[in-house]
This record gives C-alpha cells, sequence and structure tokens, in this order.
C-alpha cells in the first residue's frame, strides 16, 4: 500500500463516525451545572411517527425496525427505574427550537424541513440529532429524536449504513438526560461508526456500557430487583500550580479491570461518581484534552463503595510535561476513535497512532489480569509523516468478563497515556482473531 493510498485511506476511516449533539456526564438546564435535566416521572411518553413505521428509502428493506426500537428502550428500562408508554402518529416532523415544543417526544427520519434543518453542514457524519425541551426545573418536558434523513440505516449490519439499533441506543440516551461519555467503548461516546468499520458490524452500541448504567441510574435509581446498588464517589482533585484544568476521573473494578463509570472533573477539581454497585474499585485520573501536560502519577487509590454510602478521595496531583501523544485506534489496518471489540479466549492485532513516540521506547500495559501483551508483537507501521503507528497483539482470556477496559501506553522515562474503555469484550463476536487461546 502506497504512503499517499494508506493517508487517504486513514482519513476516510476517520470521517465515518457519527458525531450527535462526555466517563458519562449528565445534562444541565443552567449555567452553573447545578440542576440536572431529567424527566420528572418515571414513565415516559414516546411517540413513533410513521415515518418509520411504513416502508422509508433511509431504512434499507427488510429491517426490522420495531424489534430495534422495542430492543431500544428496553435496554435503558432494564438498566433504570424506568419505563417507556409508547404510541404511534402521522406527525413527521421535530418540534421546531423555542422554549418549548408541542408536547409530543417523537422519533421520526421523515425528510420535512425542520428535521432537515437539523442536519445543516452535517448531512454524512451524523446518525441523528435530538432536540430537549424542559423547565426552569430541569424537567424535560419533550425530547424529540431525528434520525439524518441524509443517511442509510439498516438493522443487519450492510456496510455503510448505520446500525438502527445503536443509533436509537444512543439517542435515547440523550432524551433521558445523558450527554456524551468519555469512555471510549460507552454506548454514549461521542463517536458512532458506521458498519464497516474495522471490517466489523457496527453492533456495540445496542448494549451499554457499565459507565452508561452508572449514568443513567445516577438520574433515575436503579430497579427494585438489583439490592446491589448504588453507592458514590466523590472528591477533589488539586494539581500543582495554579490551575484550572479539567481532569478525567475512572473507577475501575478491582478484580477485574473493568470500567464502571468516569466523570469529568469541575473547573476546581471537584467530581462525583454515582450509581455505581457496591464493589472494591482502583480509581485513576489523566489530564483531559491537554497536549502539553500529563499527569505524573494517575493511580489515585482503592476504595470501597457501599450502598447508599459515599466515599472521598482527595488527592495532590503532579503535572509533567508531555512528550507523545496518543489519538487514534485501530483494527484490520485501519484507524479510527471507536473502541476495538474483542473476544474472550483469542488473540488479535491493535493499532494505536498518534504523534511524537518512538515504538523501540515504548511499552503496552493493562490494569486487567484478563489481557496481556504477546512479548516482541509491537511493529512500526507508516500512516504518513503526520501519523506515528504501531501495533500490537493481544490475549484475551476465555473467562475475560464482558465489559470495557483500558490499556497504556508507557515511554522509557514513565510517562503514561491511556484509552480509557479503548477495548470492549462483548457477546458479538469478533472473527478477525489470530488463534484461539486454550482455558487456564
Amino acid at each position: 500500500m502506497s504512503k499517499l493510498f494508506k493517508t487517504v485511506f486513514t482519513l476516510l476511516l476517520l470521517w465515518s463516525f457519527s458525531f450527535s449533539t462526555m466517563a458519562y456526564t449528565t445534562q444541565f438546564a443552567d449555567q452553573g451545572e447545578t440542576v440536572q435535566l431529567r424527566w420528572k416521572n418515571a414513565v415516559i411518553p414516546i411517540t413513533l411517527s410513521t415515518s418509520l413505521t411504513k416502508q422509508n428509502l433511509n431504512i434499507k428493506n427488510d429491517s426490522d425496525v420495531i424489534g430495534a426500537v422495542r430492543r431500544s428502550l428496553e435496554t435503558w428500562e432494564k438498566a433504570a427505574a424506568i419505563k417507556f408508554d409508547v404510541t404511534t402518529s402521522d406527525k413527521q416532523s421535530a418540534s421546531p427550537a423555542g422554549k418549548s415544543g408541542d408536547g409530543i417526544s417523537l422519533i421520526t427520519i421523515a425528510q420535512t424541513p425542520e428535521n432537515l434543518l437539523l442536519f445543516a453542514g452535517d448531512t454524512e457524519d451524523v446518525s441523528a440529532r435530538t432536540r430537549i425541551f424542559y423547565n426552569g426545573k430541569g424537567s424535560i418536558t419533550e425530547a424529540d429524536i431525528v434520525l439524518n434523513p441524509y443517511q442509510q440505516f439498516s438493522t443487519d449490519g450492510s456496510i455503510g449504513t448505520f446500525d438502527l439499533e445503536a443509533t436509537l441506543t444512543h439517542e435515547l440516551g440523550h432524551l433521558l438526560g445523558l450527554d456524551h461519555s468519555t469512555v471510549i467503548g460507552a454506548t454514549m461516546f461521542v463517536h458512532q461508526g458506521k458498519n464497516g468499520v474495522y471490517n466489523l458490524s457496527a453492533f456495540s452500541s445496542r448494549t451499554l456500557a457499565e459507565d452508561d448504567i452508572s449514568g443513567i441510574r445516577a438520574l433515575y435509581g436503579t430497579n427494585k430487583t438489583d439490592d446491589n446498588c448504588c453507592g458514590t464517589i466523590s472528591g477533589k482533585l488539586t494539581p500543582t500550580g495554579k490551575s484550572n484544568k479539567v481532569f478525567q476521573v475512572w473507577a475501575e473494578e478491582s478484580e477485574t479491570g473493568r470500567i464502571f463509570a468516569g466523570v469529568l472533573t469541575n473547573s476546581d477539581g471537584s467530581f462525583r461518581i454515582e450509581g455505581l454497585p457496591a464493589k472494591d474499585y482502583k480509581v485513576y485520573a489523566r489530564e483531559f484534552a491537554d497536549e502539553k501536560f500529563s499527569v505524573s502519577d494517575d493511580y489515585l487509590g482503592q476504595i470501597a463503595v457501599s450502598k447508599g454510602k459515599t466515599a472521598n478521595i482527595q488527592k495532590r496531583l503532579v503535572l509533567k510535561g508531555k512528550n507523545f501523544d496518543l489519538q487514534y485506534l485501530g483494527f484490520n489496518g485501519q484507524i479510527s476513535e471507536l473502541a476495538v471489540p474483542l473476544s474472550g479466549g483469542k488473540s488479535f492485532t491493535v493499532y494505536v497512532g498518534g504523534k511524537n513516540f518512538d515504538v523501540e521506547n515504548l511499552t503496552v500495559g493493562f490494569n486487567s489480569p484478563f489481557l496481556s501483551v504477546t512479548p516482541n508483537s509491537l511493529v512500526k507501521h507508516n500512516y504518513g509523516e503526520e501519523l506515528s503507528v504501531f501495533s500490537f497483539e493481544i490475549k484475551v482470556n476465555p473467562k475475560t468478563p464482558a465489559g470495557e477496559y483500558s490499556f497504556f501506553v508507557q515511554d522509557k522515562n514513565g510517562e503514561t497515556a491511556y484509552f480509557i474503555g479503548g477495548l470492549t469484550v462483548e457477546e458479538y463476536v469478533n472473527p478477525w482473531s489470530s488463534y484461539f487461546l486454550p482455558e487456564n
């Protein structure tokens, strides 16, 4: 593959995401972020437009539209104390932007002027938009989901289409009051890939990550059948120097290394992670969206979370200059900003893209005992002068619990950079494995 073709191919892949309207993040009704958006009642009305239920050129023939809608709704209902009340209507358009809508929370894909206006300038990269109306107390009064009328959707993994169920599950998270997550493998992560990225079907976002579940339980509580939830981790991080930097804080299950939740700190360094099951967690922090500085010691400590209790962490962070930067993940020779889906009992070649790193001086590691790197498997690749890329082989233990896992890259000076939730082990089988690993 020529260098020019590799560069163009890479750019095409980086464009094949969905960018909709951040760790879990809730939406707020005020600039001070003190009033969280949520529905006042546990029963939430949803109206399906006939543009979805009748034949539509934007939805592939024989797609299981009603099944996709039902499963998306049930996914969120199983996670928290909410229920959806679903009806249908001939209404086609979302309510125009303003202080209030028409009171109907519509899911539509109709090519009406109002719906098309939502995608002005983003006709190719966005799978859907959600417009929310709320009152001064933070109660959501209406939320309209518009599937991009310029795009194609399917339920069978057809290459080049958006997965309808994954898209609806993501947008329903917004409808319920969640913003985007910074955990790469979460359903509420900012990017949603089309079918075909990594030569795989984009089914991952059909199911919720633990981060998504913690977020929705922080808003609505848990189902009565769950006796192990929920507790809270709160704290404050104080960086060296006069700094108002934002940090990403995340909690991993101590035993397995699975990510259960993460949040961004406020400008004063305070944070709060709610909706956590009663478990022991290891808590980490890193700089967020900072190209110049990194955290000298990212491990904040181990903490036990109990139901109905709040555990607290206070720590002073030492910042140091950053020498290299990780930007992209990859698989099957492709790189993007999407998590790489893995299957237990197999090994896979994962790609990493970024700036200013030397493969000969790097090591890859995990916080999970179920994941390991094949020795001497780091290989440098040529993806153009502006991007450094290497790959490594990862072994996934057959007993690895489903969930999202991080990995880190460390240089010889001890500087560490994370892909938080960049690897996801799930029920959807990734067939592109090197070989099968026997059980221990």
